[in-house]
C-alpha cells in the first residue's frame, strides 16, 4: 500500500511541478541600477524674470526604485494648479534600454524611461519628453 501511495505522490509532483513554477521573465520588469535614485528638473520660465506667472514647467522631483517610481511636481501655473501630492508609477515592461510605465503617469497614459548619458529621459506618447538630472 505504501508503494502505491509513494508512486502516486511522485507522479503528481512530476506532472504538476513544471506548471507550478514561476517563469523566469520576471527580471524584465526591473529597472537597472543606473536608472535608480533621485532625479530632478528645475522649473522653467518663459521670460528671464522668474515670477510665478511666467512659469511654463514646474519643478519635478522623481524617486526611481527597483520596480516603481514616485514623482511630485511643485509649482504654479495660471491655468493648472498642481496638487503637490506624490504620485506612483510602476514598470510595465523593460526592454532595449527603455522602460514602459503605468499607473499614475505624468501627462498621458503611456510614459517611458530611458537613460542617455548622465540624464534620465522621461517621455510620453505623442512625442514629449523631459530630461532629468541626478539630485545632489
Amino acid at each position: 500500500m505504501k508503494l502505491k501511495q509513494l508512486a502516486a505522490v511522485l507522479l503528481t509532483v512530476v506532472t504538476l511541478g513544471p506548471v507550478m513554477t514561476v517563469p523566469a521573465n520576471a527580471s524584465t520588469k526591473v529597472l537597472p541600477k543606473k536608472m535608480r535614485g533621485t532625479w530632478v528638473i528645475k522649473p522653467q520660465y518663459n521670460s528671464p524674470h522668474h515670477v510665478k506667472k511666467n512659469m511654463w514647467c514646474p519643478k519635478l522631483k522623481m524617486h526611481v526604485y527597483k520596480k516603481s517610481a514616485t514623482w511630485q511636481m511643485k509649482g504654479y501655473l495660471p491655468d493648472k494648479m498642481y496638487d503637490h501630492k506624490t504620485h506612483k508609477v510602476h514598470v510595465v515592461s523593460y526592454s532595449h534600454g527603455s522602460a514602459l510605465l503605468g499607473g499614475d503617469t505624468l501627462f498621458t497614459k503611456r510614459n517611458f524611461f530611458s537613460i542617455r548619458g548622465k540624464t534620465l529621459d522621461l517621455g510620453w506618447e505623442h512625442g514629449g519628453d523631459m530630461f532629468l538630472h541626478r539630485a545632489k
